[in-house]
């Protein structure tokens, strides 16, 4: 099931409103109170890979600290965005 920014709506169907909010990258309690995505689209407009990428490189350091484990999740963002990773 591909889910659209509609499915955030307040009439929407619960297991799609469901489904659309395991795609929110943003803050979801704020799109879920708006009915739609905050973050203009974004965030159902990219393939799963970049979504994937993305959402990990959230969980890196800005700071440019980078111990083992955060080179791990680094790679895996590089895989994901040359679509090495299948999803």
């Amino acid at each position: 099931m591909r889910v659209r920014e509609r499915d955030l709506r307040h009439d929407a169907d619960p297991v799609r409103f469901g489904a659309a909010m395991t795609v929110c990258e943003g803050y979801a309690p704020e799109c879920s109170y708006n009915g739609r995505c905050m973050w203009e689209g974004r965030c159902f407009a990219s393939p799963p890979n970049l979504v994937a990428a993305r959402m990990i490189e959230k969980l890196l350091p800005a700071d440019g600290r980078a111990g083992m484990h955060y080179a791990y999740l680094q790679r895996v963002a590089e895989m994901l965005r040359e679509d090495q990773v299948v999803l």
